[in-house]
């Protein structure tokens, strides 16, 4: 005789920066598995995991494009799965590098929101004679760049450059706007900037949203402590 389905609840929530409406249920002990076994292997192999996860979850809509979501995207779509599927609470140790002391945080994931500034521009005039349209860095991106989701990673400036052409979607001048070209082509043309103009992308990136919290505390000392937490790896 068969054994009855489970039935899984389902959840709706509006990614934050596609602002696309979706509909997801919990992973599934066989899908936990597979995050687990991806996050013990390379950034490929866990960017892998993470869009397979997205895959079978999402009921609504149906077509969506995985790799096209933007990282904070997936990092809350994360986030959400985490409290659905196990608990909204998680347990965090630090220790203090002041006193030397272990302390214990419980950070409510129902309570996170990404930090997103709504003035910032996705086009950047690099000098009042040329502009840029960029967008934010994808996970299909990130994906065929060997990157992972952690912010503040390290990475050489190859890796920036292949990162920050990877988002130009369209260079325009006085007579024309350029929306159909290589990746060689946009290396190149990053890598003809001068040093003001490139500050001007920087800040484009600089200013993207960002999955941050804070967590306030007294150490043994009597001195008050801050640790932030950024990217989805700092509350798991």
């Amino acid at each position: 005789m068969a054994l009855p389905k489970i039935q899984q609840p389902l959840f709706d929530y509006t990614l934050p920066v596609s602002k696309i409406d979706i509909t997801y249920r919990p992973f599934l002990v066989g899908e936990e598995k597979i995050l687990l076994m991806g996050k013990e292997q390379d950034a490929k192999a866990q960017i892998k995991a993470m869009k397979q996860i997205i895959t079978n979850v999402i009921q609504t809509p149906e077509d969506i494009k995985v790799d096209d979501l933007t990282t904070v995207d997936v990092e809350m779509l994360f986030i959400k799965l985490r409290a659905a599927s196990v608990q909204n609470v998680v347990e965090l140790k630090y220790r203090d590098t002041e006193d030397n002391k272990t302390y214990d945080f419980n950070v409510d994931l129902d309570e996170l929101e990404p930090v997103i500034d709504e003035d910032r521009s996705y086009e950047v005039d690099l000098d009042g004679n040329i502009g840029i349209r960029l967008k934010d860095p994808t996970i299909g991106l990130l994906s065929k760049l060997g990157l992972n989701l952690e912010q503040g990673q390290e990475m050489d400036n190859e890796s920036i450059y292949k990162l920050i052409a990877g988002c130009i979607e369209s260079v325009w001048d006085s007579e024309e706007v350029y929306d159909n070209f290589t990746q060689k082509d946009a290396l190149e043309f990053l890598q003809s900037m001068d040093v003001n103009r490139f500050k001007k992308v920087q800040e484009f990136f600089e200013r993207a949203p960002k999955l941050t919290y804070e967590l306030n505390y007294k150490n043994e000392l009597g001195n008050k402590r801050n640790i932030k937490l950024e990217g989805l790896s700092d509350f798991f």
